[in-house]
């Protein structure tokens, strides 16, 4: 099982195309081989992890190295301005570095390159780099001339003042460089400039120890993968949802709502490369750019406000051609946005491209494009998509009742509703869903008697199996209760016994369960919670009244003695795991986990043939260690390595006392220090009764020398530990 999980990473692949760890170990294989080999498995990885930064950095150094200078641009405009990695986008800046520095305008591509950088990714934490390696290229252009000298200076003035507005590492560092450089240029105007900026710099700093606060714990490398619902797949989003909170609380206080705006939608694209299968994620960071986009609109900011809007269709476009492009979720919430745009083309074109993809059910999707075609073009054309919906195969009921409910609500026309209902009962006739549909539907346009037609018609039909068929029958006693006399009502409730009978053959049949359909309305039942459950009703909603359920001080559950029983047979109170679980249940609090064991003693384990569980904090380690699959060897055995440990000699030293104080290598004052600073911490009972036989000893031999200096922590341990004994107290206080 080792050799498979660790040998074998393109079969683990194979059947779970997310396991990172596998992806992980073959990217180190091919990384030393050509890439010409090599580039299939590259876009295999980048296509099963588009918005991973890593494995596209890893891709485009892999070309590097093979100086490929083309294909190295053309992964740079792939991914490059979606995946806003700060790795990927110092790897940008290098490559651009390196290579670019033969052409003829070089200086003006690098600043480009800079500012691009600045613009997309100035906002990270983690760009102190970028904006150091941006000044330390400023002031090396030369400037020829008073009026370059000056324009230089301008730019160096300008990136040291958006770092020092930026929260980031390492901002001391660049704090301490822009006051050496503004000294260096003109002493009486550095102070000014150095207070006018030490707000901003102060800001920022207690900006950036506040969100290394509310970032600690934060994965930021963490590859997108499906949700699984573990605990720290939850732990990451809540970190996430909590750190993109505070930034919406603007904590740099900046008046100007664009900056607030670019912030806030940096953090959604860097938890989206984290948590990209999660819809909602994708979603709140587009509804952000709508309402950002209609504030800056409102403040008068058309430019920026156009560019949001532009964004949240890129942001759209994202999700649905990559990782979210089967979330209806995400198509609808685009359509949307598309439509207040009156874009009413481009609506169309996402649902078509919706209704293409094979392996998802388009009902709903027909139902949503039927409505939208209802709201702007009329209800004659949304007549056609019901047609078309008619004519797809993979079409479900609900389809019918949309339409139905557009003719009747919309069209005010009951007839044409009706008819719409008559088709699909021929077709979903076996759908018990529809069968309900259709008699809400006429049951509220008060016709009874087709209502009663309805639900013969279904009951009756051969093609509903006698199991869908209960979820009818309580309907139709539902409505003879309201609508029908008492004959009505009892001959539909005989015939509903019969139909349960049949369905439920194998099952003792409680025919009390069946009568209390006839007389509940809503959540208010005919019988209490607890006899509800001993009588096997399942279908309890509610408590009896009203007042029960919203009591705040309860009466306390007996649990013994005739109340408890008074209790189950509908008194006061109740057994409480009657009340929790409809039956009584044993104490299992003493019960003692079994686990098998071969070859077992009967000394583990209470009972033959286990052993007991490992304890709690030892669980906890083991939880923490690696699985046992992911040791390979080099494997021990323990009864020969046992074995030699007990047949070994361990060498018996003896040390003598000489003259100058000295046991063997080791000084006389430093052992005994040692041992009583041992025995002052120990909790061993025994040592501490042989160090009070020991002080004892010596008081009557007189030996004192050094004694005095380690009383304290005799007496501090004996009064502590060795003090539990009364006969020994005494003792001790006569020989002092």
């Amino acid at each position: 099982m080792s050799g498979f999980s660790i040998r074998n990473p393109e079969r683990r692949i194979e059947s779970n195309p997310f396991d990172v760890d596998a992806w992980n170990l073959l990217l180190r294989e091919h990384q030393s081989r050509p890439i010409d080999q090599e580039r299939e498995f590259y876009e295999s990885l980048v296509t099963q992890f588009p918005n991973s930064g890593r494995y596209w950095r890893a891709y485009i150094e892999h070309e590097l190295r093979s100086k490929n200078f083309v294909e190295v641009e053309a992964l740079f405009q792939r991914c490059l301005a979606n995946v806003l990695n700060i790795d990927l986008w110092k790897c940008y800046i290098v490559y651009v570095s390196e290579t670019k520095g033969t052409i003829e305008k070089y200086r003006e591509t690098m600043a480009k390159t800079f500012d691009f950088a600045l613009e997309k990714i100035g906002m990270d934490v983690l760009a102190f780099s970028i904006y150091q390696d941006y000044i330390a290229f400023l002031k090396k252009v030369p400037a020829i001339g008073q009026y370059a000298e000056n324009q230089r200076i301008t730019a160096v003035r300008r990136v040291y003042q958006k770092a020092l507005a930026t929260p980031m590492h390492n901002l001391d560092t660049i704090w301490a460089d822009y006051c050496a450089f503004e000294k260096n240029i003109n002493m009486t105007l550095a102070e000014k400039l150095i207070a006018e900026r030490g707000k901003d710099y102060q800001n920022s700093r207690r900006v950036e120890k506040d969100l290394q606060a509310m970032t600690r714990g934060l994965n930021r490398q963490a590859v997108s993968v499906p949700p699984k619902g573990t605990a720290s797949e939850s732990k990451q989003v809540e970190l996430w949802k909590k750190y993109i909170a505070w930034e919406k609380t603007n904590p740099l206080g900046t008046e100007e709502y664009g900056q607030l705006a670019r912030r806030v939608v940096y953090t959604y694209e860097q938890a989206l490369l984290s948590l990209g299968y999660y819809p909602d994620i994708w979603y709140e960071a587009a509804m952000f750019l709508q309402e950002a986009s209609q504030t800056l609109d409102e403040k008068g900011d058309v430019k920026l406000a156009q560019a949001l809007k532009v964004e949240c269709i890129g942001l759209y476009e994202r999700a649905i051609t990559g990782l979210m492009k089967e979330s209806k979720l995400l198509y609808f919430a685009y359509a949307d946005f598309q439509e207040e745009q009156k874009k009413f083309d481009a609506v169309k074109e996402i649902y078509n491209r919706l209704l293409t993809i094979e392996q998802i059910n388009p009902t709903l999707t027909y139902v949503q494009l039927m409505r939208f075609i209802r709201r702007t073009e009329g209800p004659n054309n949304a007549r056609l998509v019901f047609k078309r919906a008619r004519e797809d195969k993979r079409t479900g009921y609900q389809v019918f009742v949309a339409a139905a409910h557009m003719e009747y609500n919309c069209m005010k026309d009951a007839d044409v509703a009706i008819r719409v209902f008559k088709l699909g009962l021929k077709k979903y006739e076996n759908e018990p869903e529809f069968g309900l549909a259709y008699a809400d539907f006429l049951s509220n346009m008060n016709e009874d008697n087709n209502t009663r037609v309805v639900f013969e018609r279904i009951l009756t039909s051969s093609k509903l199996p006698a199991d869908k068929q209960i979820r009818i029958w309580d309907r139709f006693l539902d409505f003879e209760s309201c609508v029908g006399d008492l004959a009505s009502i009892l001959k539909v409730e005989k015939r509903r016994k019969i139909a349960y009978e049949e369905a439920q053959k194998d099952l003792g049949m409680n025919h009390s369960m069946l009568v209390i359909d006839r007389y509940k309305f809503m959540d208010l039942m005919p019988c209490s919670g607890d006899q509800l459950r001993l009588i096997g009703y399942d279908a309890l909603k509610g408590n009896d009244t009203p007042s029960t359920s919203t009591s705040s001080n309860p009466k306390p559950v007996p649990t013994r003695g005739p109340q408890a029983a008074s209790a189950i047979m509908g008194g006061a109170g109740g057994h409480a795991d009657v009340a929790r679980y409809g039956f009584p249940r044993p104490d299992i609090s003493q019960m003692i986990p079994f686990k098998p064991r071969v070859n077992c003693t009967a000394s583990f384990h209470p009972v033959p043939g286990g052993v007991y569980p490992p304890p709690p904090a030892a669980a906890h380690l083991m939880s923490l260690l690696p699985p046992p699959t992911c040791f390979i060897g080099p494997f021990v055995n323990v009864e020969a390595l046992c074995s030699v440990l007990s047949q070994t000699q361990l060498p018996s030293l003896q040390y003598d006392k000489s003259e100058n104080g000295m046991i063997g290598p080791m000084n006389e004052a430093d052992v005994k220090k040692d041992l009583y600073q041992l025995l002052a911490t120990t909790s061993d009972p025994s040592a501490v009764v042989r160090s009070s036989a020991l002080a004892d000893l010596k008081r009557k031999r007189g030996d004192s020398d050094e004694e005095d200096e380690y009383s304290h922590l005799q007496s501090s341990t004996i009064g502590s530990i060795g003090s539990r004994d009364a006969y020994k107290r005494r003792m001790n206080k006569k020989n002092e």
